[in-house]
């Protein structure tokens, strides 16, 4: 079934224009039911016809996530801080910081407010390609001094000798990811005095791309919510 967003949708039963545009995209008849999503945890199975409502066959309020997931991103190149963001919201990502790093090669200089947009939309469809009921929040760019750990800070560097599973319980966990060239030891050290704790992924090295989505799958594991 396919998801939408409408985060107004329980003030107007008339789809937005955008929705109407994928709908006539997808060749989505006026038999087949969808389901509208606020961003906020309530969702709605619907029929439409040209963009308007014609019956309503589910009315649900989902309950939000058990585990929180703030993934700090170094901005990288090659679209990898995307790919990153993309994946690691369709694995239970509520929030997302990027990260303007030291040895980021890419600059968000002057555009700031047009890239941090980019991003809330990759969020969107994200959440409707994994059929989320919860929007994941872009925050601001951050510089390396400015992160905060919202929860259980974790870094991801391959020399660690701390690892995952000997990580304590958590609830919320918010975790740093560097970019290509990875993290500078200054940076590291700032991290770790505002409460980071320095933790690797297995023997290998993952990419920018790759290591934040891996971190947040191995916790979901490791808390048993792939069982649920």
């Amino acid at each position: 079934m396919h998801w939408f967003y409408e985060p107004q949708f329980a003030k107007n039963q008339l789809l937005s224009a955008e929705t109407r545009k994928h709908l006539s995209a997808l060749r989505i008849s006026a038999s087949e039911p969808i389901t509208i999503t606020d961003g906020l945890g309530k969702t709605w199975t619907i029929r439409s016809d040209a963009g308007e409502v014609t019956q309503l066959l589910e009315a649900s309020s989902h309950e939000a996530p058990a585990l929180r997931f703030n993934l700090i991103q170094a901005l990288a190149k090659s679209d990898r801080d995307e790919l990153a963001l993309q994946a690691a919201i369709e694995l239970g990502a509520t929030s997302i910081t990027p990260w303007k790093a030291s040895r980021s090669i890419v600059k968000w200089d002057g555009k700031e407010s047009r890239n941090q947009e980019r991003w809330q939309t990759i969020a969107i469809e994200s959440m409707k390609q994994s059929q989320r009921a919860f929007l994941a929040d872009v925050k601001p760019l951050k510089s390396t001094k400015q992160l905060e750990a919202d929860g259980l800070g974790i870094v991801l560097d391959p020399r660690a000798e701390l690892t995952l599973e000997k990580l304590p319980a958590a609830r919320s966990y918010s975790i740093a990811v560097g970019p290509e060239g990875g993290i500078e030891e200054s940076e590291i050290a700032i991290l770790v005095s505002a409460g980071f704790k320095t933790v690797r992924l297995g023997a290998g090295v993952l990419r920018a791309s790759s290591a934040g989505p891996a971190a947040i799958a191995a916790l979901q594991q490791l808390h048993g919510e792939f069982r649920s």
